[in-house]
């Protein structure tokens, strides 16, 4: 075996033989052998015949097959995890598989060729071993395992730069905004750099929607995030969920698995490709280098349950036009603009009966009223509810309390990060 084998050198064998005991049993017996000899063959530095390396890939991808069907049926969070498990153990096993085909197959290639096909292939594992970050779920024993293959496979396989890195953040003049008000709301409340105390005691406590200006200005993302190619060298290569349509409320919103320098370049630089979403993502869970970028806000720890946990943090990535329609989320909510314009409006938990909230379990947190074209004939008790409008600027972030609905609007291409808590 040659030394280039990146994938192999971080595998803890050991955890990865006690992960099969939580396994559905039917994958368990399929999996079993192949990582008993894949062990051996590491630890003994053993070569490995080709014949075997091929069986073993069709046996792995018949289980993958499979486990795919099973995540695909039904609703997401009913799927027994040990399938989710077993996705990511078998992504594993694959890349591991793949990199051993390739080592058999190189002594064959010139120099060129080697570079060549080494690229190809640490592209197509990171691709699998995406597939396990976001189908899967992370093993008990090495939660991080896959975040760490992708990340160090990614260093040795560069994404190709983007056509075009220049994208015209500000498609609408900045000050039309601070002067357009939306007739009959409200305007949310600024705070220049609140102290804990005021945000506490103003803010936090008595639960009021506010506009925080100031307290990201120390955030690199703010100015290292706006070159697309930074994004594109460290995250380029990932394999990321992007939504197609303006919102998911549509008949014909969709969803799609593509690598980020595709979406970049589709979605984000030019504009005929329609609207796709990188949206309510945890891309810094997959892709743990963007997390050096920025801090969590201080205000998080103030909690309603007198414990202290980290946020779920996700990435809203998109071009002008996504929509985020009227809805609620059940925790504190920091939807902080790292760069691009969104209008956010928001109604009190109150107002709930006069939004007309859909009645289906998946939808029931979700208002069939458009506030930006609400049909009076259809939705007479809308005309009550009192509205709240803001801007929300780059550096700026805003405070929405648990229950609050809110309309998010992209004004232009705009990145945001939500921090949400308990």
């Amino acid at each position: 075996m040659h030394n280039h084998m990146l994938v192999t050198k971080l595998i803890p064998w050991d955890l990865i033989e006690n992960s099969q005991n939580c396994l559905p049993v039917e994958m368990k017996i399929h999996l079993t052998t192949t990582i008993i000899r894949l062990k051996s063959f590491d630890e003994n530095k053993m070569d490995v015949s080709r014949k075997w390396v091929e069986n073993s890939l069709i046996r792995i991808e018949a289980c993958l097959d499979k486990t795919w069907e099973i995540l695909n049926s039904g609703y997401w969070q009913s799927v027994p995890i040990d399938y989710r498990y077993c996705y990511s153990l078998c992504a594993i096993l694959k890349a591991v598989l793949l990199e051993f085909q390739y080592d058999d197959d190189d002594d064959d290639d010139d120099d060129d060729d080697d570079v060549v096909k080494n690229t190809t292939l640490l592209k197509t594992i990171v691709q699998q071993i995406d597939k396990g970050i976001l189908l899967g779920a992370p093993l008990p024993d090495m939660p991080s395992l896959l975040p760490t293959i992708a990340e160090k496979l990614n260093k040795h396989c560069a994404s190709e730069p983007l056509e075009s890195s220049i994208f015209k953040e500000f498609t609408i003049d900045p000050k039309n905004l601070l002067d357009f008000t939306l007739p009959g709301f409200t305007e949310i409340a600024y705070h220049n750099e609140p102290s804990m105390e005021l945000f506490y005691k103003e803010i936090f406590l008595p639960k009021i929607p506010a506009l925080l200006k100031g307290c990201i200005k120390h955030w690199k993302a703010l100015e290292r995030w706006q070159d697309l190619n930074y994004l594109s060298k460290v995250a380029g290569n990932r394999t990321v969920p992007i939504e197609i349509g303006s919102r998911y409320t549509n008949e014909d919103w969709t969803q799609q698995l593509v690598s980020f320098s595709e979406f970049l370049q589709k979605h984000i630089l030019e504009k005929d490709n329609g609207v796709g979403y990188l949206a309510q993502h945890q891309l810094f869970e997959q892709v743990p280098e963007l997390k050096d970028d920025f801090t969590i806000p201080d205000y998080c720890s103030f909690t309603d349950n007198n414990e202290v946990e980290t946020p779920d943090i996700n990435a809203w990535f998109g071009p002008s036009g996504t929509v985020s329609p009227l809805h609620f989320d059940p925790k504190n909510n920091f939807l902080c603009q790292v760069f691009g314009y969104k209008r956010v409006i928001l109604y009190h938990p109150k107002d709930s009966p006069n939004l007309y909230p859909y009645g289906t379990r998946l939808l029931n947190n979700t208002a069939q009223v458009d506030p930006l074209n609400p049909n009076d004939e259809k939705w007479p008790d809308f005309i009550k509810a009192k509205g709240l409008v803001g801007y929300l600027k780059p550096g700026e972030m805003l405070y929405i309390p648990p229950k609050w609905w809110h309309h998010v609007t992209s004004l232009t291409p705009s990145f945001s990060i939500s921090f949400w808590w308990d």
